[in-house]
């Protein structure tokens, strides 16, 4: 299970919205100065994020709450969306060429195009599989409620 420290910021029926900061590695980079990719996330990137959760448990605004999500179901959505499409491209890549080859009519541009075509259709078609599958494996649960930090007395 991978988990994940957020507030709940709202309540409604058996739902709760849950506000989870998005970490990034960036701040932590050597490079960070001259990377364009941190940059780019530090200015566009939203910094928090909001879940919509069913909850069995009684929670508070402003509750910490650990959320968890399934291993198997992130390995497998990310084989769905990544290395299919990618296995599909490589294949009608080389289908594609032997087939032109097999015509005598060779022309890379042709393989590109098509192979693309096949990977878009595929991709869309893994697109409505996932949809009709089983979502629950994808959903993030609350796997319980943190304790509020105990604020120390300040000596004076």
């Amino acid at each position: 299970m991978i988990t994940e420290t957020a507030r709940v910021v709202a309540i409604k029926d058996d739902c709760i919205t849950v506000e989870a900061a998005i970490k990034s590695t960036c701040s932590t980079c050597q490079a960070q100065s001259d990377c364009g990719s941190g940059v780019i996330s530090r200015a566009m990137a939203p910094k928090v994020q909001h879940l919509v959760i069913e909850s069995p448990m009684s929670v508070r605004i402003g509750d910490t709450v650990k959320v968890g999500i399934p291993e198997t179901g992130l390995l497998s959505a990310s084989v769905w969306l990544y290395l299919v499409p990618l296995l599909v491209f490589i294949f009608a890549s080389v289908g594609l060429t032997q087939f032109l080859v097999w015509v005598n009519f060779s022309h890379e541009l042709l393989v590109v195009a098509g192979a693309m075509l096949i990977t878009l259709a595929a991709f869309v078609g893994i697109s409505g599989h996932l949809k009709k599958a089983d979502k629950s494996r994808f959903r993030p649960v609350i796997l319980s409620i943190l304790p509020a930090p105990v604020a120390k007395p300040s000596a004076q």
